[in-house]
């Protein structure tokens, strides 16, 4: 069954992205999320936790790694095609092999496991990203990128939320094997997929570098690069890094918190990633940049009495749930903005560049708000968290 069977109309292709961009989630969201709680529950302090942080801002960084993913590919399978192949049962492995480690006796090496995920996650983000610029026309990027944001959280529910209620009830090993499948479900997919002709990699490596660093000479992108993406996401990141260990430390149990962070709170946040696309695609994007993040400054906000040790059941499972929600609504807005400015021959490359930028700058801030919450508290960083996003706010009006 070729490609142009299989994904010629919109919502054929919005399929296809949907399932490989959740499979590839799977993993980080259990490091990033999950496995948070469960170390904090087990003792681990929030400086060490902070270290899980930055092994996962390995995938942040995919964009040193993107104009290879861009040049090199087999035609006859398909370029990008061809890396999915790889990347797919590439990332089982990695998850299977944390089925031999204890979470705590053997954290130096779950943090070297948790950096191979992030890497084959990000490296499989990019040909993801690629094929969807190839495959979409500009009017449908936004309704994409709400698929996109949605299928993240797909994959958090499971990753971050369902993992944690099985670990609760079965232990490490076996919510383990339950995320390997998980995570090779779409290959099948991957296997009756015919990647389309696209314009022929023929430029040199060293060429596609040179580009790449020309995309950060173009003036009218540089603030969107350095200064509104990043406040954004320092803001949202620094924030949704607090709410697992601030809700252990309020006494939640483990599947308290997996209810209600991942399966109940990212099943808001599916919802409004798709309605924010469609929001988008209406509105445009800097209509809703302000909007959304007003709304995310807001819900940040929000979170502050269970900063200060306050969490009863029903507010503050309210004031989560519209974190997530505003949280899902900037992110489809941010990838929207990013994927229309990217260059279709260097699609993979370009996207990459302009979310690693913020990306960076988003695990970093999730590692200080866990060290600045050690020392300073959770108030006083979520107020930080609060400031930054605003800050965000304010420079949207230099967006291109």
């Amino acid at each position: 069954m070729s490609v142009r069977d299989t994904v010629a109309s919109p919502p054929a292709r919005y399929g296809l992205l949907a399932s490989l961009y959740t499979a590839q989630f799977l993993g980080t969201a259990f490091f990033a999320t999950a496995l948070t709680s469960i170390l904090r529950e087990r003792g681990v302090p929030l400086a060490e936790l902070g270290l899980l942080q930055v092994a996962l801002m390995v995938s942040a960084l995919r964009v040193l790694w993107a104009p290879v993913i861009d040049r090199f590919g087999s035609r006859r399978r398909g370029h990008y095609r061809s890396w999915l192949l790889v990347l797919q049962p590439a990332m089982v492995v990695a998850l299977l092999c944390l089925t031999v480690l204890d979470p705590v006796a053997d954290l130096d090496l779950l943090l070297v496991a948790g950096l191979v995920t992030a890497a084959l996650s990000a490296s499989q983000d990019v040909a993801v990203d690629a094929i969807a610029v190839r495959l979409l026309r500009p009017h449908q990027q936004g309704v994409a990128n709400g698929i996109q944001v949605a299928g993240g959280y797909v994959g958090s529910i499971a990753g971050g939320g369902v993992s944690l209620l099985l670990y609760d009830s079965v232990g490490w090993a076996p919510t383990i094997l339950v995320l390997a499948a998980l995570t090779a479900v779409p290959w099948w997919q991957t296997l009756r997929f015919t990647e389309p002709a696209g314009q022929r990699a023929d430029s040199t490596l060293a060429t596609r570098y040179g580009a790449l660093l020309g995309l950060f000479r173009q003036r009218r992108l540089l603030p969107w690069l350095l200064v509104v993406q990043p406040c954004c996401w320092a803001g949202i990141f620094a924030a949704y890094t607090l709410v697992g260990p601030m809700l252990v430390d309020a006494g939640w149990s483990l599947s308290s918190v997996g209810w209600v962070t991942s399966i109940a709170g990212d099943g808001v946040a599916v919802a409004g990633a798709v309605v924010a696309g469609a929001l988008v695609a209406r509105h445009g994007t800097r209509t809703c940049l302000v909007v959304f993040g007003l709304c995310q400054v807001a819900a940040v906000l929000a979170l502050l009495p269970l900063a200060f040790g306050t969490a009863p059941t029903v507010p503050t499972g309210a004031a989560i749930l519209l974190f997530k929600l505003a949280y899902a609504a900037s992110a489809t807005v941010i990838g929207t903005v990013s994927m229309r400015l990217s260059r279709p021959a260097l699609a993979g490359t370009d996207y990459s560049a302009m979310a690693t930028v913020g990306s960076v700058v988003a695990f970093g801030a999730g590692a200080v708000a866990l060290a600045l919450a050690d020392s300073a508290g959770y108030p006083a960083t979520l107020t930080a968290a609060a400031v930054l996003a605003f800050t965000g706010v304010l420079a949207v009006r230099w967006v291109p």
